[in-house]
């Protein structure tokens, strides 16, 4: 099973153990790198509004799983800031609507 399938699958179940989280990030970052945990978090975002309430908040967590691993391991360099800025989409959605 490839890690992303550990994530969907996890996602079906409504559940994921800390452990297992970890692992899979450890997972994809050793076959993938980055590109691949950059992968995984545009799969979930898309994603994100077709989901069921309860697998929306896993899914959360699991994108602030990834966005904590990404911060320990990687250091925010000029790429990943302009990544970051194509990503979070919500930011500016806050902004509108504050405004």
């Amino acid at each position: 099973m490839t890690a992303n399938e550990t994530v969907w699958r996890s996602l079906g179940q409504g559940k994921a153990h800390p452990s297992d989280v970890l692992n899979t990030l450890i997972e994809i970052d050793n076959r993938r790198g980055l590109v691949g945990l950059w992968g995984l978090e545009s799969e979930l975002r898309d994603a994100l509004p077709r989901l069921r309430p309860q697998a929306q908040a896993l899914a959360h967590a699991w994108l602030e799983a990834l966005a904590l691993y990404r911060a320990s391991y990687y250091p925010e360099g000029r790429l990943s800031r302009l990544f970051n800025r194509f990503l979070n989409k919500e930011p500016q959605a806050k902004l509108a609507r504050a405004s």
